[in-house]
Protein backbone atom coordinates (compact mmCIF):
# COMPACT_ATOMS: atom_id res chain seq x y z
CA UNK A 1 0.00 0.00 0.00
CA UNK A 2 2.99 2.35 0.26
CA UNK A 3 2.53 3.86 -3.21
CA UNK A 4 -0.81 5.39 -2.28
CA UNK A 5 -0.57 5.46 1.52
CA UNK A 6 2.44 7.77 1.83
CA UNK A 7 0.89 10.58 -0.28
CA UNK A 8 -2.28 10.33 1.82
CA UNK A 9 -0.22 10.72 4.99
CA UNK A 10 1.33 13.87 3.49
CA UNK A 11 -2.09 15.37 2.74
CA UNK A 12 -3.39 14.46 6.20
CA UNK A 13 -0.45 16.11 7.99
CA UNK A 14 -1.42 19.50 6.54
CA UNK A 15 -4.71 19.44 8.47
CA UNK A 16 -3.50 17.56 11.53
CA UNK A 17 0.13 18.62 12.17
CA UNK A 18 -0.18 17.68 15.85
CA UNK A 19 -0.94 14.03 15.08
CA UNK A 20 2.09 11.78 14.79
CA UNK A 21 2.09 9.30 11.91
CA UNK A 22 4.34 6.31 11.49
CA UNK A 23 4.25 2.94 9.75
CA UNK A 24 4.71 -0.33 11.65
CA UNK A 25 7.49 -2.16 9.85
CA UNK A 26 7.77 -5.86 9.16
CA UNK A 27 5.29 -8.45 7.93
CA UNK A 28 2.41 -9.33 10.27
CA UNK A 29 0.40 -12.47 9.49
CA UNK A 30 -2.23 -11.49 12.10
CA UNK A 31 -2.28 -7.68 12.12
CA UNK A 32 -5.37 -7.43 14.34
CA UNK A 33 -3.06 -8.32 17.20
CA UNK A 34 -1.34 -4.97 16.66
CA UNK A 35 -4.61 -3.26 17.63
CA UNK A 36 -5.05 -5.56 20.62
CA UNK A 37 -1.53 -4.82 21.83
CA UNK A 38 -1.75 -1.06 21.25
CA UNK A 39 1.10 -1.28 18.73
CA UNK A 40 -1.02 0.35 16.00
CA UNK A 41 -4.12 2.54 15.84
CA UNK A 42 -5.14 1.54 12.29
CA UNK A 43 -4.48 -1.47 10.11
CA UNK A 44 -5.32 -1.79 6.42
CA UNK A 45 -6.39 -5.07 4.87
CA UNK A 46 -9.35 -7.24 3.97
CA UNK A 47 -12.31 -7.46 6.31
CA UNK A 48 -12.28 -10.36 8.72
CA UNK A 49 -14.93 -11.91 10.95
CA UNK A 50 -16.85 -9.49 13.21
CA UNK A 51 -15.11 -9.11 16.52
CA UNK A 52 -16.05 -7.28 19.71
CA UNK A 53 -14.18 -4.01 20.07
CA UNK A 54 -13.02 -3.83 16.42
CA UNK A 55 -14.63 -1.53 13.84
CA UNK A 56 -14.13 -2.00 10.08
CA UNK A 57 -14.12 1.07 7.80
CA UNK A 58 -14.67 0.47 4.07
CA UNK A 59 -12.03 2.16 1.86
CA UNK A 60 -12.49 0.93 -1.73
CA UNK A 61 -13.02 -2.10 -3.97
CA UNK A 62 -10.24 -3.25 -6.28
CA UNK A 63 -9.62 -6.01 -8.79
CA UNK A 64 -7.16 -8.82 -8.13
CA UNK A 65 -5.17 -9.61 -11.28
CA UNK A 66 -3.23 -12.69 -12.26
CA UNK A 67 0.39 -11.63 -12.80
CA UNK A 68 2.36 -13.49 -15.49
CA UNK A 69 5.75 -13.27 -17.20
CA UNK A 70 5.52 -11.29 -20.44
CA UNK A 71 6.10 -14.40 -22.58
CA UNK A 72 3.80 -16.72 -20.63
CA UNK A 73 1.77 -19.22 -22.73
CA UNK A 74 -1.42 -17.57 -21.39
CA UNK A 75 -0.41 -14.10 -22.60
CA UNK A 76 -3.04 -14.16 -25.33
CA UNK A 77 -5.86 -14.99 -22.93
CA UNK A 78 -8.20 -12.19 -21.86
CA UNK A 79 -8.77 -13.83 -18.49
CA UNK A 80 -7.71 -16.93 -16.54
CA UNK A 81 -9.93 -19.54 -14.92
CA UNK A 82 -9.25 -21.83 -11.98
CA UNK A 83 -7.84 -24.72 -14.01
CA UNK A 84 -5.28 -22.43 -15.64
CA UNK A 85 -3.50 -22.49 -12.28
CA UNK A 86 -3.12 -26.28 -12.23
CA UNK A 87 0.48 -27.45 -12.28
CA UNK A 88 1.82 -23.94 -11.63
CA UNK A 89 3.71 -22.35 -8.77
CA UNK A 90 1.62 -19.67 -7.08
CA UNK A 91 3.75 -16.98 -5.45
CA UNK A 92 2.00 -15.41 -2.45
CA UNK A 93 2.55 -13.64 0.82
CA UNK A 94 3.16 -16.05 3.74
CA UNK A 95 -0.43 -16.06 5.00
CA UNK A 96 -3.00 -18.86 5.44
CA UNK A 97 -5.04 -19.99 2.43
CA UNK A 98 -8.23 -18.45 3.79
CA UNK A 99 -6.72 -14.96 3.59
CA UNK A 100 -5.89 -15.25 -0.12
CA UNK A 101 -8.91 -14.41 -2.28
CA UNK A 102 -7.70 -16.39 -5.30
CA UNK A 103 -7.33 -19.57 -3.25
CA UNK A 104 -10.43 -19.18 -1.09
CA UNK A 105 -12.87 -17.99 -3.76
CA UNK A 106 -11.55 -19.46 -7.03
CA UNK A 107 -9.10 -22.34 -6.65
CA UNK A 108 -10.43 -24.17 -3.60
CA UNK A 109 -14.03 -24.45 -4.93
CA UNK A 110 -12.58 -25.86 -8.20
CA UNK A 111 -10.33 -28.32 -6.28
CA UNK A 112 -7.20 -26.76 -7.79
CA UNK A 113 -4.16 -26.81 -5.52
CA UNK A 114 -1.04 -25.28 -7.11
CA UNK A 115 2.33 -25.45 -5.43
CA UNK A 116 2.89 -22.33 -3.29
CA UNK A 117 6.03 -20.29 -2.86
CA UNK A 118 5.96 -17.39 -0.41
CA UNK A 119 7.77 -14.12 0.13
CA UNK A 120 6.95 -11.08 2.25
CA UNK A 121 7.67 -8.36 -0.31
CA UNK A 122 5.50 -7.37 -3.26
CA UNK A 123 8.58 -6.38 -5.25
CA UNK A 124 10.06 -9.83 -4.67
CA UNK A 125 6.83 -11.46 -5.90
CA UNK A 126 6.93 -9.38 -9.08
CA UNK A 127 10.60 -10.16 -9.69
CA UNK A 128 10.00 -13.88 -9.20
CA UNK A 129 7.14 -13.75 -11.70
CA UNK A 130 9.23 -11.81 -14.22
CA UNK A 131 11.98 -14.43 -13.93
CA UNK A 132 9.58 -17.33 -14.62
CA UNK A 133 9.52 -18.71 -11.08
CA UNK A 134 5.72 -18.81 -11.00
CA UNK A 135 2.62 -16.64 -11.28
CA UNK A 136 0.86 -14.47 -8.72
CA UNK A 137 -2.39 -12.68 -7.95
CA UNK A 138 -2.07 -9.07 -6.76
CA UNK A 139 -4.18 -5.90 -6.55
CA UNK A 140 -4.46 -3.92 -9.77
CA UNK A 141 -3.04 -0.82 -8.08
CA UNK A 142 -0.07 -2.81 -6.84
CA UNK A 143 1.04 -4.03 -10.28
CA UNK A 144 -0.02 -1.17 -12.59
CA UNK A 145 3.43 0.43 -12.83
CA UNK A 146 5.10 -2.90 -13.63
CA UNK A 147 2.48 -3.78 -16.24
CA UNK A 148 2.80 -0.33 -17.83
CA UNK A 149 6.58 -0.81 -18.04
CA UNK A 150 5.97 -4.24 -19.63
CA UNK A 151 7.90 -6.07 -16.91
CA UNK A 152 4.95 -8.41 -16.23
CA UNK A 153 1.46 -9.02 -17.61
CA UNK A 154 -1.79 -8.55 -15.72
CA UNK A 155 -4.83 -10.65 -16.63
CA UNK A 156 -8.33 -10.81 -15.18
CA UNK A 157 -9.30 -13.82 -13.08
CA UNK A 158 -12.65 -15.01 -14.38
CA UNK A 159 -14.75 -13.34 -17.04
CA UNK A 160 -15.99 -10.63 -14.67
CA UNK A 161 -12.79 -10.34 -12.68
CA UNK A 162 -11.96 -11.19 -9.07
CA UNK A 163 -12.81 -8.22 -6.87
CA UNK A 164 -11.89 -7.60 -3.26
CA UNK A 165 -12.66 -4.90 -0.71
CA UNK A 166 -10.06 -2.99 1.28
CA UNK A 167 -10.81 -1.85 4.81
CA UNK A 168 -9.23 0.03 7.63
CA UNK A 169 -9.65 -1.55 11.07
CA UNK A 170 -9.49 0.26 14.39
CA UNK A 171 -10.58 -0.33 17.94
CA UNK A 172 -14.13 0.89 18.45
CA UNK A 173 -12.86 3.59 20.82
CA UNK A 174 -10.35 4.88 18.26
CA UNK A 175 -13.07 4.96 15.58
CA UNK A 176 -14.69 7.89 17.41
CA UNK A 177 -11.60 10.09 17.21
CA UNK A 178 -12.10 13.02 14.77
CA UNK A 179 -8.55 12.77 13.39
CA UNK A 180 -9.05 9.08 12.60
CA UNK A 181 -12.34 9.77 10.83
CA UNK A 182 -10.66 12.50 8.79
CA UNK A 183 -7.75 10.21 7.87
CA UNK A 184 -10.18 7.61 6.51
CA UNK A 185 -12.10 10.23 4.54
CA UNK A 186 -8.82 11.56 3.14
CA UNK A 187 -7.85 8.03 2.10
CA UNK A 188 -11.16 7.44 0.31
CA UNK A 189 -11.04 10.82 -1.47
CA UNK A 190 -7.41 10.66 -2.56
CA UNK A 191 -7.58 7.03 -3.68
CA UNK A 192 -10.74 7.69 -5.68
CA UNK A 193 -9.00 10.59 -7.41
CA UNK A 194 -5.63 8.95 -8.03
CA UNK A 195 -5.93 5.15 -8.23
CA UNK A 196 -7.15 3.66 -11.49
CA UNK A 197 -9.61 0.79 -11.52
CA UNK A 198 -11.05 1.12 -8.00
CA UNK A 199 -14.68 1.66 -7.04
CA UNK A 200 -16.52 2.33 -3.77
CA UNK A 201 -17.26 -0.67 -1.60
CA UNK A 202 -20.83 -1.86 -2.19
CA UNK A 203 -23.17 -1.10 0.69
Amino acid sequence: CFDWLLPIMHVFRKDWPEVGLDLVSGFHPNPIELLDDGAADLIIGSQQKPRRGITWHALFRFEVLAVLPTDHPFRMKRYLVAHDFEGTTLITYPVPDERIDLIRRVLKPAHVHPHRRTTELTLAILQLVASHQGIAALPNWGVANYVNREQVLGRRIGKNGLWSDLYGATTTAMARQPFLQDFLETARRECSANLEGIVPVAA
